[in-house]
């Protein structure tokens, strides 16, 4: 059997996985296999699945060209990035997913919902709503303008944190990092969308934290290695943070035995804020595919300057 110019990594009863393999059918030979029983990848030049099973499978591809994650994450992948490498994340697909989990914890946790849910007596106080209320998200890539377009419905006044600013759809405004203190000044809700760089290290730290307005809500939807643990629990336990929701953290599943699940005020919901739809990831590929076949620079690959 010739060697395979196209290899998916990953089982295949996975959804996308048939719907992928016969687009790249119609151009290259395909072979689908789990990184530990690997076919002859001595002509593989193009790459296809998760990051964290990739990453040990990119060295084994000496004609290696493109490789199309699954996953919007690839800062496994980063290692691996040389130049004649293109490397393409999910994107444009996790907009709707996490601007409905954004909006609807802060919902739940404005308008009392939760507490109100188990409530067996009257209880007549009434909540202030969000409308007027100021959101700044840090990331105000694709993701973040969508979850900022879906805010304003709600009357937020949405700004963004970018590596260079400037005027992003859905954002009131833009800031650069180097303003990252100007721009948390006040803030009521505070979401983190940042994808896993160096630079994204440690970013939500105390000084930051102690910018937003007191009782603020904080919100990471983004990478567990933008938040210093230790800094968010102490602006709980001041009352700097009124309630902080983790979906991500460095390590993956959180233990049990962890003590992040016994902060009060603190909920953690399992990285699943934005699920990977399956349905969208053979659509994804396919407009990369147009590009790569066409001799195209791919639009959504990693810039190696960024990271992400």
């Amino acid at each position: 059997m010739a060697a395979a110019e196209t290899l998916i990594v990953a089982r295949p009863d996975e959804t996308w996985v048939a719907p992928v393999a016969e687009l790249a059918a119609k151009h290259f030979s395909v072979a689908i296999a789990t990184p530990q029983q690997l076919p002859d990848t001595s002509r593989v030049e193009v790459l296809i699945g998760a990051p964290p099973e990739l990453q040990s499978v990119v060295a084994h591809c000496p004609r290696l060209q493109w490789i199309q994650s699954t996953w919007a994450g690839v800062d496994a992948l980063l290692d691996s990035l040389r130049p004649g490498l293109a490397i393409t994340p999910l994107k444009g697909v996790f907009g709707q997913s996490m601007g409905e989990f954004v909006l609807g914890w802060l919902l739940a946790l404005e308008r009392n919902i939760i507490q109100r849910a188990g409530q067996r007596s009257w209880l007549a106080e009434v909540e202030a709503p969000i409308a007027g209320k100021r959101l700044g998200i840090l990331g105000a890539g694709s993701i973040g303008s969508e979850v900022a377009k879906r805010a304003a419905v709600f009357g937020l006044e949405v700004t963004g944190l970018t590596v260079r600013g400037g005027d992003r759809p859905g954002f009131e405004r833009c800031y650069t990092r180097e303003a990252r203190l100007e721009f948390a000044l006040g803030l009521d809700y505070l979401v983190s969308i940042l994808p896993a760089t160096p630079s994204t290290d440690g970013f939500v730290d105390a000084e930051l934290l102690s910018q937003l307005a007191r009782g603020a809500i904080f919100i990471n939807a983004g990478r567990g290695n933008a938040v210093v643990e230790k800094d968010l629990i102490q602006a709980l336990d001041q009352g700097q943070l009124r309630y902080a929701v983790l979906d991500v953290f460095e390590e993956e599943p959180l233990p049990d035995s962890h003590g992040l699940w016994q902060i009060p005020g603190l909920f953690i919901t399992s990285h699943t804020a934005a699920p990977t739809p399956d349905a969208a990831i053979p659509a994804v590929f396919q407009k990369n595919l147009r590009c790569y076949l066409a001799g195209e620079a791919l639009p959504d690959a990693v810039q190696p300057d960024l990271g992400y």
